[in-house]
């Protein structure tokens, strides 16, 4: 009995972990039932058997290759006492690193590169949850770093400045237009390009933060 319960749970991860491959491949549509199964050496029952249905297996798929890319590759720096230019950093090279990871931790890109084009609306929840905690977390970043007086244009700023590029690695290496993009681009090494986008993120934040610091000097004041 021990052995069987081991067994079943051998193949449920097989099918997880061949999913997250499939879907990461080829995006939902193309990852057919069939295929994922081919893949984790399983029979065509199985995704039905332990997770019900197609769209609730790319529900636990998307959930954990998230895991997985925020275990290798943390949005915030560790430690408590991390300044704000230090969690810029953390921030910044985790999407970068998740974006040229060629394993399982770089899952979560790819499939979110196919969201971005072709987005499910059966995950809408899911994919929602994910965006805002994104942004959420680079707009405290933000604030700490510009300061009080930063206004909602600011942020959006920033947003532009930093999360566009940023995010942008992934969408245009694993995107619908990742085949005109120089192949050059993705031999870098990523840990020099992720210190690199951080350096530019920080001089584009500290000149908004001096833009902001004359503006109220001014007396134009901020919202």
């Amino acid at each position: 009995m021990k052995t069987a319960v081991t067994h079943s749970s051998d193949t449920k991860q097989k099918v997880l972990e061949a999913a997250a491959k499939v879907f990461s491949d080829v995006g939902y549509h193309e990852g057919t039932v069939a295929r994922i199964c081919e893949e984790a050496g399983a029979n065509r029952a199985a995704v039905n058997y332990y997770y019900g249905d197609k769209e609730n297996l790319y529900r636990e798929v998307w959930n954990h290759t998230y895991r997985l890319a925020q275990e290798a590759h943390p949005l915030q720096s560790a430690g408590e006492e991390a300044s704000p230019e230090d969690r810029l950093r953390a921030f910044v090279r985790s999407l970068v690193l998740q974006a040229f990871d060629a394993g399982p931790a770089g899952h979560f890109t790819r499939i979110i590169a196919f969201e971005m084009t072709d987005p499910m609306e059966f995950l809408r929840e899911e994919r929602t949850r994910v965006l805002e905690g994104l942004f959420d977390l680079f707009t405290g970043i933000a604030r700490d770093m510009v300061g009080r007086a930063v206004s909602r244009d600011d942020l959006v700023l920033c947003r532009i400045m930093v999360l566009a590029p940023s995010l942008g690695v992934g969408m245009r290496r694993f995107g619908c237009h990742a085949k005109r993009v120089p192949h050059e681009m993705f031999e870098s090494d990523p840990e020099e390009m992720a210190e690199r986008m951080f350096r530019f993120a920080l001089a584009g934040i500290e000149d908004l933060r001096s833009s902001i610091r004359r503006r109220d000097a001014a007396g134009e004041g901020g919202a």
